[in-house]
C-alpha cells in the first residue's frame, strides 16, 4: 500500500517539473555512474521526508496551484511570491477557508525545498498574505463532544441484542479507541498479531501514528475490567466469533460479506475510517444521541476526558495517548463540573 502510494506519488513528483529544477538539475548533470546510480534513488528517499498520506495531500495540492498557473500562462514552478500571493488571494476568495490557503502554501514550500529552492513560506511577502488570510477567514472551532461510557453501554447492549456481525465489529472497535485513546486510523490498522492478551491486561503494539514521525512505533496497554464493556473481554469475543488466531496477519476490521446462512468478515482488506465514521454516526444516531456533536475523535477524546476527571496522574495520562506536548493533550480533555469547582473550593474561602 505505501509503496504504491509512493511510486504514485514519484510520478505526479516527476511530471510536476520538480525534477528538472534547483538542486535535480545539477544532479543530472553528473557523469560518475555511482553518483547517477545514487541520484535514481534519491527521489524516493525525498519522498519518506514526509508520511504518505501528508505527501499525497501535498501534491495533490501542488496539482491545482500548477493548473491555476498555467492557466494564468505563470511558472508553476519556480513559483514566484508574488504570483503565489495572488493565488492564495483566489483561494480565500473561492474557498473561503483559510486551511486551503494553509495547505497550499505548505504544498508549494515543501516542493520547492525538495528541488533545493527557497521555501515560499519564507518570503515576507507570501507571509504577510498568509497571515491577512487566517485573520480574515478565521472561524470559531467547534469541537466535537467526548463520548461518554453511558454512550459505549449503549453500543454494547444493541450489538448483543442484534447479534450483528456488524454491531458487534463496530462496539469493538468503539472500545479499543476509547479504551486506548486511540485515533480511528490507530484502530483500523490493527492486526491480531499486534495484539496480545495476558492474563489481566492486553498489549497493543502501534505500529504507525501521525505522532510518531520516526515510526518507531509504541506499546499500549489496556485491563481488563471485567464489566460489559471490558474492550479486552469484547475483542477476545470479536475473535473467536470470526475465527481470528493471534498470529493473524490480516486487518481486524475488514469490510463485511453477507452469505445466506449469514455474515463473515472478507478475507482481505479493511473498512475506511470514513465507513466506520458513518457506522457511528448512524449507530449512535438510532440510540438517540445527537450525532452531530460527535464523531470518532470523541472516542480519543472520551477516553481521555474520563481519565482526566478521574485524577489519572499527568504523566502516565500523556503516555498512555501518546502525546508530545501538554497543550496537545488538554485539547481533548472537558472537565467535569465537579474538577472545575475544585478551584475555587481550594481557596480556603
Amino acid at each position: 500500500m505505501v509503496v504504491a502510494l509512493l511510486l504514485c506519488a514519484f510520478s505526479i513528483f516527476n511530471f510536476v517539473g520538480v525534477l528538472a529544477q534547483g538542486a535535480w538539475k545539477l544532479i543530472d548533470q553528473l557523469e560518475d555512474p555511482e553518483l547517477k546510480d545514487l541520484a535514481s534513488r534519491l527521489p524516493q528517499t525525498i519522498l519518506h521526508s514526509r508520511a504518505s498520506n501528508t505527501v499525497k495531500k501535498y501534491l495533490g495540492a501542488f496539482r491545482r496551484w500548477k493548473l491555476w498557473a498555467v492557466g494564468h500562462n505563470l511558472s508553476p514552478i519556480p513559483a514566484r511570491p508574488h504570483e503565489f500571493a495572488l493565488y492564495l488571494q483566489y483561494i480565500g476568495e473561492t474557498k473561503g477557508s483559510k486551511s486551503a490557503a494553509e495547505e497550499a502554501c505548505n504544498a508549494v514550500s515543501w516542493v520547492h525545498s525538495s528541488a533545493g529552492l527557497p521555501p515560499l513560506l519564507s518570503d515576507s511577502f507570501v507571509k504577510a498574505t498568509l497571515e491577512g488570510l487566517r485573520r480574515s477567514l478565521a472561524k470559531p472551532v467547534v469541537k466535537k463532544e467526548p463520548a461518554t461510557v453511558e454512550m459505549l453501554e449503549a453500543i454494547v447492549e444493541d450489538a448483543e441484542r442484534s447479534g450483528s456481525l456488524s454491531d458487534l465489529r463496530l462496539a469493538t472497535a468503539c472500545l479499543l479507541g476509547f479504551s486506548g485513546f486511540m485515533r480511528a486510523a490507530e484502530v483500523l490498522e490493527l492486526r491480531p498479531c499486534d495484539c496480545i492478551v495476558s492474563g489481566e491486561m492486553m498489549k497493543i503494539r502501534i505500529t504507525g501514528s501521525k505522532t510518531d514521525q520516526l515510526r518507531q512505533g509504541d506499546e499500549l496497554l489496556v485491563a481488563r475490567t471485567k464489566s460489559r464493556t471490558c474492550p479486552v473481554a469484547m475483542l477476545e469475543r470479536y475473535m473467536a466469533i470470526n475465527h481470528i488466531s493471534q498470529d493473524d496477519q490480516r486487518y481486524f476490521f475488514r469490510p463485511i460479506q453477507k452469505m445466506k446462512s449469514g455474515e463473515k468478515l472478507r478475507e482481505s482488506g479493511r473498512i475506511s475510517v470514513t465507513c466506520l465514521r458513518d457506522l457511528f454516526n448512524r449507530k449512535i444516531a438510532a440510540l438517540g444521541f445527537p450525532a452531530r456533536e460527535f464523531g470518532l475523535h470523541s472516542l480519543r477524546a472520551g477516553g481521555a476526558t474520563a481519565a482526566a476527571n478521574v485524577k489519572v496522574p499527568d504523566r502516565l495520562f500523556k503516555r498512555h495517548g501518546r502525546w508530545k506536548s501538554e497543550n496537545a493533550k488538554d485539547g481533548y480533555i472537558k472537565d467535569s463540573v465537579e474538577s472545575r469547582l475544585e478551584v475555587s473550593k481550594s481557596l480556603g474561602l
